[in-house]
C-alpha cells in the first residue's frame, strides 16, 4: 500500500512539474486574449491611413546549369569458343 502511494503521489509530481515547466516555456493557453485592434482612449482615427512602406522589387538572373556531358560506354566481348562445336564454319 505504501509503495502505491509512493507512486501516485510520484506522479502527480512529476505532472506538475512538466506542466510547470510547459507554461514557462509559453505552451501554457492564454488566461486572456489580447484585443487584436485595440485603439488607446483619446486617439482620434485620421482620414489618411498610414501609407504603406514602397516596395521594391529586384531582378536576379542566375545563369543556368551546363548540361551534363553524354558518356557512351561500348564493351566488346569475346564470345567463348568451348562449346560452339560448328558454329560458324561453312561446310
Amino acid at each position: 500500500m505504501i509503495q502505491r502511494l509512493a507512486l501516485f503521489s510520484a506522479s502527480v509530481a512529476a505532472a506538475l512539474v512538466i506542466g510547470l515547466g510547459l507554461a514557462l516555456a509559453g505552451l501554457a493557453p492564454a488566461s486572456s486574449p489580447a484585443p487584436v485592434d485595440a485603439v488607446p482612449v483619446g486617439t482620434v482615427a485620421s482620414a489618411d491611413p498610414i501609407a504603406a512602406p514602397t516596395v521594391q522589387v529586384d531582378t536576379v538572373y542566375v545563369a543556368a546549369q551546363p548540361q551534363p556531358e553524354v558518356v557512351t560506354v561500348r564493351k566488346t566481348v569475346a564470345a567463348p569458343h568451348g562449346d560452339d562445336e560448328g558454329q560458324g564454319e561453312d561446310d
